[in-house]
């Protein structure tokens, strides 16, 4: 379970909605009393851990220390998620010993921080991280601090100097590729939708994952791919309510109702009933979105993100510049010059994956996997 305690966050970064959308959701922070009900009934029904954050900044809360004594003393694991930014109730939320704590940042240098994390000050944030590990060794805490490094295509050359500085603190450190939120703007932005400001132009530059139609062309072959994030995963807003998963942020409009009132079976059918929710995941899914937002470290987007990393890398030391939105399309081919007939000609493996139902196509193998191994026969490359 995800819970925003809060309606609100300090700072506004550009690839989250919380710099990058209207917020129209309650703005409220959530009261310990309704917050020991939601705990006591998802004891209940068989939930095991609470996080105190989906699109906020959890230290926001003054009883941040509180709503993790209750999450422990219920018996299930609780963690949070900070910019760490905020030092005024860092203390009394380690002090509760969550079982997890997540520090997110997206730089080394103030320079490179500031772009991701607007209004963050990456210097804070490092005696914070000191902070948090000298409270750990004086009170003899177990929670698990994990830094989780950000990555952008153009800040990568400052990840080695952050792992080295939380692993002498004793943190763990973890990265992940950024990706563009929520799910309403990656929508607007593969359905060209005029919303779409000049500034998430420029947020798209830098993602090593921006949903650009080559992205889109290879997410849409997973189409019919079970979603986990509205499956498995509960989250609520600061006023209780459920909402359909944890890439909107329209959480007003996309809510199944409020978690005290149902049963959590009911809410979970929701989801996939209720008309809303119902367009909202059909449009999701039919733009390959989902996928986009569970595996965007995994197998074939992985392997997209490090193909534009190092086409940013060598066309900055070459000098040479390049849209954003042809780096690391380097030699591939079109879907109106594929060659169908020649790529499965030369490509044994593929045409035996095709007939064991591995793949529909010569292309859906190209798009997923041949383009970035350098396949032969896949036609002539054709530049934008």
């Amino acid at each position: 379970m995800y819970i925003d305690i809060v309606g609100a966050c300090n700072l506004s970064c550009p690839s989250c909605p919380m710099g990058n959308s209207e917020n129209v959701n309650f703005k409220k922070a959530m009261q310990v009393e309704m917050f020991t009900k939601i705990v006591e009934k998802a004891r209940s029904e068989g939930i095991q851990t609470i996080f105190l954050y989906n699109w906020t900044e959890p230290l926001i809360h003054p009883k941040i220390g509180e709503f993790i004594e209750i999450i422990n003393a219920a018996g299930l694991e609780s963690g949070i998620s900070s910019n760490l930014n905020l030092a005024k109730n860092m203390e009394k939320a380690m002090l509760a010993n969550p079982g997890f704590f997540r520090v997110s940042l997206s730089g080394f240098y103030q320079e490179t921080y500031k772009q991701g994390h607007v209004g963050g000050d990456i210097e804070v944030v490092k005696q914070n991280m000191i902070r948090l590990h000298e409270l750990k060794q004086q009170h003899g805490l177990q929670t698990l601090i994990e830094v989780y490094y950000h990555r952008y295509i153009d800040n990568m050359e400052e990840e080695g100097l952050m792992r080295e500085f939380s692993e002498r603190l004793g943190f763990r450190f973890t990265t992940g590729y950024s990706v563009m939120m929520p799910l309403e703007k990656s929508l607007a932005i593969a359905e060209r939708d005029p919303s779409v400001t000049d500034t998430d132009r420029e947020t798209l530059k830098r993602l090593a994952l921006p949903p650009y139609d080559d992205l889109l062309n290879l997410v849409r072959h997973y189409a019919n791919q079970s979603c986990s994030l509205k499956d498995n995963w509960l989250v609520l807003d600061c006023n209780g309510n459920t909402i359909l998963c944890c890439t909107i942020f329209n959480q007003t409009e996309y809510q199944v109702g409020k978690y005290l009132d149902l049963p959590l079976a009911q809410l979970t059918r929701l989801k996939s009933t209720q008309k809303n929710c119902v367009d909202m995941c059909n449009r999701c899914a039919k733009n390959g979105l989902h996928v986009y937002s569970m595996y965007p470290n995994q197998g074939p987007l992985e392997a997209h993100a490090v193909n534009r990393i190092i086409d940013f890398q060598r066309h900055t030391i070459m000098g040479v510049p390049i849209e954003s939105d042809q780096l690391g399309r380097n030699g591939e081919v079109s879907a109106e010059n594929f060659d169908e007939a020649q790529y499965l000609h030369v490509n044994q493996d593929v045409r035996n994956a095709i007939a064991g139902g591995s793949f529909s196509s010569g292309y859906q193998h190209y798009v997923l996997f041949g383009r970035l191994e350098g396949r032969q026969g896949s036609g002539v490359f054709s530049p934008a």
